[in-house]
């Protein structure tokens, strides 16, 4: 079973801006900040619905 490279592409590019934000981040504005974190939280949730979604196509397709 092979998921979306796709998804585990965003998925990651979501985590390392998260890390981003979280660690390397001190001279920030908390605006800034702020738009990093939500933008990184949102790219993790999209990688996450992605995969999700193309493990319930794989699963509709081996019970056909």
């Amino acid at each position: 079973m092979s998921l979306s490279k796709r998804g585990y592409l965003v998925l990651l590019l979501g985590i390392i801006l998260l890390a981003i934000a979280f660690f390397a981040t001190s001279g920030l504005n908390f605006t800034a900040w702020a738009i990093l974190f939500f933008v990184s939280m949102g790219l993790c949730t999209v990688g996450i619905i992605m995969l999700i979604i193309d493990l319930i196509k794989q699963m509709r397709q081996k019970t056909e």
